[in-house]
């Protein structure tokens, strides 16, 4: 066998897949009146069809999802626009655990963590262990406007994090074109450091965002 496949297979041995998504299910929290809930419904079934279809209905930002910027702006780039290149990227884990209900992530913390330029980024904070709580958009650790100029300096391509983002912060960020991968999941799983970010949006032609499977796959 040549080295080069012996090599792929002993990097498909080691390396580590974990899911970075909440589950689809009709329990999906919805924390806005004019977001639509989650509807799953069965339309077919074994004992009739010889086969099981359901029929999903589901808002373009619940749960996991990603923002285009569309989403906020008239005019610019819906979710199928992008070069799908950019949903398989090299990310940074920055690890933010342990703050108080709305502290903020400031600019000069980033900085401390130095988030290189052209780098995905993915903040860590633990609260996606909140996610479907009452009180989740109230308490979470918001990223500061500080932080997200900083960002959008630093030329992300994609920011990720495990919990909203604030209005001010979709304007700064999606008007420079970076896409916001937002309440991403099992954060506690990722260690800070380099990962290869897998986030596959659906691609809803003209969407302004869509759900998301979100992977990180840690190499050796």
């Amino acid at each position: 066998m040549p080295a080069a496949s012996l090599e792929a297979g002993r990097r498909r041995r080691t390396i580590t897949v974990i899911d970075l998504t909440h589950p689809i299910s009709a329990d999906l929290p919805v924390y806005f009146p004019w977001h639509p809930g989650t509807e799953i419904a069965q339309t077919a079934t074994y004992a009739e069809h010889l086969c099981v279809v359901r029929r999903v209905s589901i808002g373009s930002h619940s749960g996991t999802h990603i923002d285009a910027p569309s989403h906020i702006f008239e005019g610019m780039p819906t979710i199928d626009e992008y070069d799908p290149k950019l949903w398989y990227s090299e990310a940074a884990v920055l690890d933010f655990t342990g703050r108080e209900p709305r502290q903020a992530i400031t600019g000069a913390e980033l900085k401390a963590k130095g988030v290189e330029k052209g780098i995905g980024v993915v903040i860590k904070t633990g609260w996606d262990k909140h996610f479907g709580e009452e009180d989740y958009y109230r308490t979470y650790p918001p990223i500061s406007n500080e932080a997200a100029e900083f960002l959008a300096d630093r030329q992300v391509p994609v920011l990720a994090a495990d919990t909203p983002f604030t209005l001010d912060v979709h304007r700064i960020l999606l008007k420079r074109g970076i896409p916001l991968i937002t309440n991403i999941n099992n954060t506690d799983r990722l260690p800070e450091g380099r990962i290869r970010l897998i986030a596959a949006p659906l691609l809803i032609r003209g969407g302004d965002g869509a759900p998301a499977r979100v992977l990180a796959v840690l190499e050796p």
